[in-house]
């Protein structure tokens, strides 16, 4: 696509162009006309600039799209095409906690259920002690008890049901009390996801199309690469474009609409982005405080960004909620007190260091305030989305 400014300066030389035609005569008695007004300012310009001036930082490029609940309204790209299907890793996090949402949505789970409604030993006995104890609210907002990840539950010649027995018989014991600790990683959105195998009989992947991917038309976006078919890993291995991705944000930020069509809740959705930690819950595992010192809380598979965590009446009048991941996948929503959300933008992109998300943090950052500036003069929408 074309920059906007260099379509500025094409319609000022064009302008110009008239101008000087006019004032050499060319034969004619009409009198002469008063030269077009400036075409406006490119309010999208100072986007643009930071785009630009971050662009040494991402090695494969980058392409970033901001959108209202009317559609996409900026879009640019700099060495990346919002077509490209590449793993979005944590950015999965935000897809597969909405698709539990939607059963829960639909009376098939119970958010404050324990696990044990579901989940099994070897030899079929209910799962026991914290685990068993735990909620599926509490595998959605980390805080099972869990302390990390499991390791043997990555291997990719199993299945989803056998993962989650090695994550049970490798956590059982060392869990601690539900809701008192948070542990950022993939146990606790494995477990959710094989509850919802239980829950409804199907394999995740045909959940995830059934209940979303399908219905929102995310046509390029797979659950799982060709090494983990068997037992995906619902906290990181979607791959998907920027075009698919930007149908999942809309369904977000127009609070469960798939255009004209009510897909899942208000009030599935406001829960996701709600405070989940109780006063005692302490962080164990957070790769924002280890990184930047910060102490986001956690909703139900995403980020609450705010610079008062524990104040939570404070958060939420300047909650920005997101989805990092490893690879750069930036999704956020602006809340800034607004049930919705002012705008959804992503920054999109596929780092070669799967650790290498820092670019994509700062640049966040910088584009948060540009952004509003320029929505504040009412941008019109580039591409609809339904």
């Amino acid at each position: 696509m074309s920059a906007p400014g260099s379509r500025l300066r094409g319609m000022a030389a064009v302008g110009l162009a008239l101008a000087l035609l006019a004032a050499c005569g060319g034969g004619s008695d009409a009198p002469a006309q008063a030269p077009p007004a400036p075409p406006p300012a490119n309010a999208w310009q100072p986007v643009i600039n930071a785009i630009d001036a971050a662009r040494p930082g991402f090695a494969n490029g980058l392409a970033v799209e901001v959108a209202t609940t009317q559609g996409v309204v900026f879009s640019y790209s700099t060495g990346f095409a919002n077509s490209t299907v590449v793993p979005v890793a944590s950015a999965s996090k935000w897809v597969s906690a909405t698709v539990i949402m939607r059963l829960v949505d639909r009376g098939l789970m119970d958010l404050d259920a324990p696990l044990r409604t579901w989940l099994t030993t070897r030899g079929g006995a209910p799962w026991a002690g914290n685990l068993g104890n735990a909620t599926l609210r509490q595998a959605l907002s980390f805080t099972t008890g869990i302390d990390g990840d499991q390791a043997n539950s990555d291997a990719t010649d199993i299945t989803l049901a056998e993962a989650v027995l090695h994550i049970y018989e490798g956590q059982q014991v060392g869990a601690v009390t539900p809701g008192s600790v948070f542990s950022y990683g993939s146990t606790h959105l494995r477990i959710a996801a094989r509850a919802a195998e239980v829950a409804t009989g199907k394999p995740w992947a045909q959940i995830v199309a059934d209940e979303l991917t399908g219905p929102l038309g995310m046509s390029q976006t797979a659950v799982a690469g060709a090494a983990f078919q068997s037992n995906p890993n619902p906290a990181g291995t979607i791959n998907t474009t920027g075009l698919d991705y930007m149908r999942f944000m809309m369904l977000q930020l127009r609070r469960g609409l798939a255009g004209s069509t009510r897909l899942i809740s208000q009030s599935a959705i406001d829960e996701q982005r709600r405070e989940q930690w109780s006063a005692g819950t302490t962080i164990r595992n957070s790769p924002y405080l280890t990184q930047s010192g910060r102490d986001f809380h956690y909703g139900l598979g995403l980020w609450r960004e705010c610079t008062t965590p524990a104040n939570v009446a404070a958060c939420d009048a300047g909650l920005r909620v997101s989805s990092t991941g490893a690879f750069g996948w930036a999704p956020w929503i602006d809340m800034q007190g607004n049930p919705a959300g002012n705008y959804a933008a992503v920054i999109m992109t596929r780092q070669p260091n799967s650790a290498d998300n820092l670019p994509s943090e700062t640049l966040k950052a910088q584009l948060d305030p540009l952004i509003k500036q320029a929505l504040a003069s009412n941008p019109p929408v580039v591409r609809p989305v339904p």
